[in-house]
């Protein structure tokens, strides 16, 4: 890093790591949550939470569970800071909802203002590869558990406007639902192509050759 990016990153909170943990941990009893870290790398560890509402053993089919993932790539703290908000904002609702939250998962990404991790690279391209610790560490803190939405938060500063990619089986799609409640605060992307894919509306669905998700 160099020194103009280290006096860049020192000017603003958003990459304070140690503020967003101490945050996190305030909800924890108000919100009946448990902490669980999934790696701890040069004392920065992955937090992770559930709420006590959490149910491990419900499959997909009945499963009211929710998983909400922000921080994978490091460059993007909006996701990472909007998770926050909205969980200080509505402390109840956390507390009632059956989730598990992983409120930075690239915490060394956040602190360099990095979109790859310290090894470069993308997780989110690499919840396939268990031989990384903290995938593996990942993988068994979800298990088998169904979930009835699974949310990554992302951060697009070139976008015109919200837009969402939706992977789920076909009737269950719940995006444009979504982007209609969003589009109140935030316009929707304008554009027909968004990083090379095509989206319509605001939207880009990847449903039917999906079997599970």
């Amino acid at each position: 890093m160099t020194e103009e990016e280290r006096r860049y990153l020192a000017s603003h909170d958003a990459h304070d790591y140690a503020a967003l943990l101490d945050r996190w941990r305030a909800l924890i009893e108000p919100c009946s949550l448990s902490e669980h870290t999934l790696s701890d790398q040069q004392g920065v560890p992955v937090m992770a939470l559930r709420t006590s509402t959490f149910d491990p053993a419900a499959g997909r089919e009945e499963s009211g569970n929710v998983y909400l993932c922000a921080g994978v790539h490091g460059d993007e703290p909006a996701g990472v800071w909007g998770l926050l908000e909205w969980a200080e904002t509505h402390p109840e609702r956390l507390r009632d909802l059956p989730a598990i939250i992983l409120p930075c998962f690239n915490p060394w990404g956040l602190l360099n203002n990095r979109r790859h991790d310290e090894a470069d690279r993308d997780l989110n391209r690499a919840f396939h590869l268990t031989e990384i610790p903290l995938i593996e560490a990942w993988r068994v803190l979800v298990g088998d558990s169904g979930f009835r939405i699974a949310l990554h938060l992302h951060e697009d500063y070139d976008a015109r406007g919200v837009y969402l990619y939706e992977l789920s089986q076909i009737d269950a799609e719940i995006g444009e639902a979504s982007l209609l409640a969003c589009e109140t605060i935030i316009p929707r992307e304008p554009r027909s192509e968004v990083d090379g894919a095509p989206f319509e509306n605001g939207l880009l669905r990847r449903g039917l050759d999906i079997e599970r998700v």
